[in-house]
């Protein structure tokens, strides 16, 4: 059964300020970037030394100046993605569409063929994946449930969920990830996991390089997929101008999972994805995520 995306979203749940600030139109958040972004880099230098220390790890063979480049280009991003998703509370749902293409389709056209339980689909903080989860819902006509972890700030955390479950999806905590997917093994819907993040240590993690250096990841796609035989699909958002995205994707694991394979080898293969994506366009990537924050338990 397959259930239409409707825009529910209720704006009584958002802070004011968020609420006012998605009214303004698109160009005039873009032009207000145009001012708070070298703000941002030259004078607050927000997160500046994560994003150098990230970027050093990723291009170690590239010049500082090189590097520079992409730290520039990727603060612009930055602040426009947060504008853009600011606006995206009440952005029409066919400019949801309009501004935001589908490349490689068919591979998710797949794997939602028979629409007789949950399609997972994981991705990474890159272009702009709030509006990439919309994007997704209107194109393919049904909803996305997405996982997410707490915010820290009360009012951010009213605003995301807000966002998030505007088009019939329900937000999924990400503790509660395992038991809902468990649960509604038998629901058709897509959940969404933006798994690039490293796991706190209270958390399982398999640890592997990403560009080099050992670091967390977690597991529990793999795990609900080789558990279930869920379909597991790799997605992940590309700036193609201002205000304009493509999402690309890409199969995972084939179908049937094979369930008692050694080790974690969708994980690494989602960790390969997941460097080719960052490496195909740099700048999209959230570089000021303190991705290597963490060091493995010892032996």
């Amino acid at each position: 059964m397959t259930t239409r995306p409707s825009d529910q979203i209720d704006l009584t749940r958002v802070p004011l300020r968020f609420s006012l600030a998605s009214r303004l139109p698109l160009w005039l958040l873009h032009r207000l970037s145009d001012i708070l972004w070298p703000i941002l880099f030259y004078v607050i230098r927000y997160r500046r030394e994560t994003v150098d220390a990230n970027l050093k790890i990723a291009f170690p063979n590239s010049t500082q100046r090189e590097r520079n480049v992409i730290a520039r280009k990727f603060y612009r991003g930055f602040v426009d993605t947060a504008l853009e998703t600011i606006k995206a509370l009440q952005l029409p749902a066919e400019e949801f569409k309009r501004r935001v293409t589908m490349v490689n389709r068919d591979v998710l056209d797949r794997a939602m063929l028979n629409r007789t339980q949950p399609v997972i689909v994981t991705t990474l903080h890159m272009g702009n994946w709030e509006w990439m989860l919309h994007a997704v819902a209107l194109h393919f006509d049904t909803i996305i449930d997405p996982v997410y972890k707490p915010l820290h700030s009360p009012a951010s955390e009213r605003f995301i969920q807000a966002l998030r479950d505007r088009f019939g999806g329900k937000s999924i905590k990400m503790a509660d990830t395992a038991r809902n997917v468990m649960r509604n093994r038998k629901q058709f819907r897509l959940v969404s996991m933006v798994a690039d993040q490293a796991p706190s240590g209270a958390e399982r993690a398999l640890w592997i390089p990403l560009f080099g250096k050992v670091t967390g990841f977690y597991t529990g796609a793999e795990t609900l997929a080789r558990a279930t035989n869920i379909p597991l699909v790799f997605a992940y958002c590309r700036r193609l101008k201002r205000g304009f995205y493509e999402v690309r994707f890409e199969e995972l694991a084939p179908q049937p999972i094979e369930r008692k394979a050694e080790g974690n080898p969708i994980t690494e293969r989602f960790r390969d994805r997941v460097e080719a994506a960052v490496r195909s366009q740099p700048e999209d990537w959230l570089w000021s995520n303190r991705r290597f924050k963490r060091q493995p338990p010892s032996d």
